[in-house]
């Protein structure tokens, strides 16, 4: 029996701040194709928006909390450095403290990594019942230019062999040595780069790619077969770079692009773009699916949609749903000034 999506849920934040705040403050604004991005307020973080995703993906199948037997959490900004946070996060939405938990904390390829991690749990556990939680907000100092597009988001998913909206074809990875680009010391918890575009842009564009070859040649499947694809977006214009060199229409990344509204959400990057995907997807389409992170590595996941069951709210009504704040509120909500 096949392993796949039963169902989704997504969360944005209320609050946006949007380029030309950061443009009369600073002169520029260095994020490619970003036009705003959604914020986090006082009473959230990624632990919240984790919670809210997770019960709104079980209520969209609907299925109970009980019936949940793995989860697993993704993210690069977690409120800890050591302490379980999916066991915080299970005990909010009444999950059983015998589900096997984990935490992908490490890489903004973490959401991919869970969705597999959670697909591999039910090969061998044929009745379990897998929730993957991703919910990022990266940090970096704010006299970086990197920080410019970093925004927050969160989406969850139910996977199992019932009630399939979207069947799971399979999964490729790739990984190597890339030191230098995109990282975080044990020390700090704000994002360091060295700011070299070229050499950043040649890992990105070596890892996804070979990531997503390696799944097509084993699928035997080409570029035509996809109705839409879904890659890394740390900003609008490395998605464009990829599908080229996959050979990909541009138009079958336009469902699944949501940076320009969010932001860079790291972790979460991929998965609310898959959710994106999902809420305008037809029956029989394929979604590739390929996410990134710095070190470097990508996993590839194909998937065929098999249901037409979406998500309340959708992608689109919670990117809508906004309040615009200015850039002094923005800076006293990251705490650089009082």
């Amino acid at each position: 029996m096949a392993v796949g999506i039963s169902g989704y849920g997504v969360a944005v934040p209320r609050l946006r701040v949007k380029k030309e705040e950061y443009a009369k403050a600073w002169g520029s604004f260095r994020a490619a194709g970003v036009k705003e991005k959604a914020v986090m307020g006082f009473d959230e973080d990624v632990l919240t928006m984790a919670a809210k995703v997770s019960r709104r993906a079980l209520s969209s199948v609907p299925i109970s909390a009980d019936r949940i037997t793995r989860f697993a959490f993704a993210s690069t900004s977690a409120p800890y450095g050591e302490k379980l946070l999916s066991g915080t996060i299970i005990t909010n939405i009444g999950a059983p403290s015998d589900a096997f938990v984990s935490d992908h904390t490490t890489s903004s390829r973490a959401g991919t990594e869970a969705v597999i991690a959670g697909m591999e749990h039910l090969r061998s556990n044929p009745e379990g019942c897998t929730v993957v939680s991703a919910a990022d907000a990266p940090k970096a100092s704010m006299w970086k230019s990197i920080e410019h597009g970093l925004g927050a988001g969160a989406a969850g998913f139910v996977l199992s062999k019932e009630n399939l909206i979207a069947e799971i074809e399979g999964h490729a990875s790739f990984a190597c040595e890339h030191f230098g680009e995109r990282f975080k010391s044990n020390s700090e918890d704000l994002i360091q780069d060295l700011e070299v575009r070229k050499f950043a842009q040649s890992s990105f564009v070596g890892a996804t790619t070979k990531a997503a070859t390696n799944l097509m040649t084993s699928l035997k499947s080409k570029p035509d077969d996809y109705a839409h694809i879904v890659i890394q977006q740390p900003d609008a214009r490395m998605p464009a770079t990829i599908a080229k060199k996959l050979g990909f229409d541009p138009e079958k990344l336009v469902k699944g692009s949501v940076v320009s509204e969010m932001g860079d959400i790291g972790a979460a990057s991929t998965l609310v773009g898959l959710a994106a995907a999902l809420d305008s997807a037809q029956m029989g389409e394929k979604i590739l699916v390929v996410s990134y992170g710095s070190g470097a590595a990508s996993d590839a996941i194909s998937l065929k949609v098999v249901g037409e069951r979406r998500a309340s709210p959708s992608v689109r009504t919670e990117i809508e749903r906004k309040e615009y704040i200015d850039y002094i509120q923005y800076l006293k909500l990251k705490g650089a000034i009082r």
